[in-house]
């Protein structure tokens, strides 16, 4: 038995793998070598928390590709490793500008640059970089789509929308052929009023203040039309 059936094996008793095939149990397997091997031939790890921060990112980006060669291999064990520095620069410029009278320490900030670049070269090599602004783009388009769901149903019906680009307002003409024709009972000509609601208002079940709340009104605009339309409506 290879090593890659043994860790399939091993594989194989834990809770979350029960239901898995032969095949898939394969495949797992040989990830979780890939990734021991990887992490056993890291060269700056001094600590748990460092090995804990590499084990985390490898796992980020093997979901991300697929090592196909050796040479992969190692461009994946250069980027964790470079990771795992560009982490330990980080936290010493933290610790140095947190002191009374911090100093820049110039060549902290020139390295954390080169190793920057470093990175960045190494992603490109393994295609993550494209997958990451992919991924990037994606989020932006969920984003937008959720905020247009949530416009139109805060604005339905409304035909007058605002431009993202140059902030301008424009009206959206409608296609009016195949809509019938109802009555609007929301309106008696172009005074706003409803006359079931002032009638439920005559009689008490409800009040002056739930019908100015109901219309978006004030009181005042109640007594108006309660006193010179509904009167005359009910009489």
């Amino acid at each position: 038995m290879n090593n890659l059936e043994k860790e399939a094996k091993k594989l194989s008793h834990l809770t979350q793998y029960k239901d898995k095939s032969q095949e898939e149990l394969l495949s797992i397997a040989k990830e979780s070598l890939e990734k021991k091997e990887i992490l056993g031939s890291l060269t700056f790890c001094i600590d748990d928390k460092e090995r804990e921060f590499a084990s985390t990112l490898l796992n980020k980006y093997l979901s991300e590709s697929s090592l196909e060669s050796t040479s992969e291999k190692d461009s994946l064990r250069q980027l964790v490793d470079i990771e795992v520095l560009i982490e330990r620069v980080k936290a010493y410029l933290n610790t140095e500008y947190a002191k009374a009278n911090p100093a820049i320490p110039v060549q902290m900030v020139e390295q954390l640059t080169f190793l920057n670049k470093q990175s960045i070269e190494l992603k490109d090599k393994l295609g993550l970089t494209q997958k990451e602004e992919q991924k990037t783009v994606l989020d932006e388009w969920n984003k937008l789509k959720a905020k247009a769901v949530a416009y139109y149903k805060e604005n339905a019906g409304c035909n007058i929308a605002k431009c993202p680009e140059c902030k301008k307002l424009f009206m959206i003409l409608k296609d009016m052929r195949g809509c019938t024709i109802e009555k609007l009972s929301w309106f008696k000509k172009t005074v706003l009023y409803n006359k079931p609601l002032f009638k439920l208002y005559d009689e008490k079940v409800i009040t002056k203040e739930k019908l100015a709340e109901i219309l978006g009104t004030s009181a005042d605009y109640i007594d108006l039309i309660y006193e010179t339309t509904f009167k005359n409506d009910r009489n």
